[in-house]
C-alpha cells in the first residue's frame, strides 16, 4: 500500500503481474460473446415472449440510463472536486459498474437474443444482427474494461486515474447506444446486410 501511495507521488507506474491473466479473461469474454455474430443462437429459456420483451427494455432501460448519467456526473466530480470527493464518486461509481453496468450487460443481450429466435435468430434479423455487433464492440471497448477496472480497484486512490481514457470510451458507447436504439425502432442495418449477403 506504502510502494502505491509513494507510485501515485512520483508518477512511478507499478507493474501488475495478474494483467495477462486479466487480458485473457477479457479476450475469453469476447470471443465468448462473439458466437452469436457467426450463427450462434441461444435457446428461448423464457417461452413468453412478453416477458422477455420487457426483461429485455428494462435492463436497457437501467444500461442506458445508468452508463450515460452517472459517467458524467462522477467524472465531473473527479475532475472538479477535492481528492477526498472524487474517490468517494469514483467508488460510488464502482459499485454502479458492478450493480448495474455489469448485470445489465449480459441480461439486456441475452433477452434480446432469446427474442429474436422468433425471427429465426441474428442470422435472419439483420436490423438485431447490427445491435448486437455495435452492443459487442462497445463492450469490447468500455464495458469489459470498466467492469474488469472497477472489480480489481486498483486506482482506489486515484480519482484521476482513467478519466480521459475512460470519457473517450464512454463516448463512443454512446454513439453506439444510439445506433443500437436506431437499429431497433426502424428495423434497417447498415452493416449486416454488406457481411450476411
Amino acid at each position: 500500500m506504502a510502494e502505491k501511495a509513494e507510485a501515485l507521488v512520483t508518477g512511478e507506474t507499478i507493474e501488475d503481474p495478474a494483467r495477462f491473466f486479466w487480458y485473457f479473461i477479457y479476450v475469453l469474454i469476447m470471443a465468448i460473446s462473439a458466437l452469436p455474430l457467426f450463427g450462434f443462437r441461444v435457446p428461448q429459456m423464457i417461452s413468453s415472449y412478453m416477458t422477455l420483451l420487457v426483461i429485455h427494455e428494462a435492463s436497457g432501460f437501467f444500461f442506458f440510463g445508468h452508463t450515460f448519467f452517472s459517467n458524467i456526473w462522477a467524472m465531473r466530480i473527479r475532475m472538479t472536486q477535492s481528492a477526498e470527493v472524487g474517490i468517494w464518486a469514483r467508488s460510488f461509481l464502482r459499485k454502479m459498474a458492478l450493480g448495474i453496468t455489469g448485470p445489465t450487460s449480459v441480461i439486456s443481450p441475452l433477452a434480446g437474443l432469446m427474442l429474436v429466435e422468433s425471427w429465426g435468430g441474428l442470422q435472419a434479423a439483420p436490423w438485431a444482427w447490427d445491435a448486437y455487433l455495435a452492443f459487442w464492440i462497445m463492450a469490447a471497448v468500455s464495458i469489459v474494461p470498466d467492469v474488469i477496472r472497477y472489480g480489481r480497484n486498483r486506482n482506489s486512490g486515484d480519482p484521476r486515474h482513467g478519466i480521459l481514457s475512460g470519457a473517450i470510451r464512454g463516448n463512443i458507447g454512446t454513439v453506439l447506444t444510439f445506433y443500437i436504439i436506431w437499429c431497433m425502432i426502424t428495423r434497417q442495418a447498415l452493416i449486416a446486410p454488406m457481411v450476411l449477403n
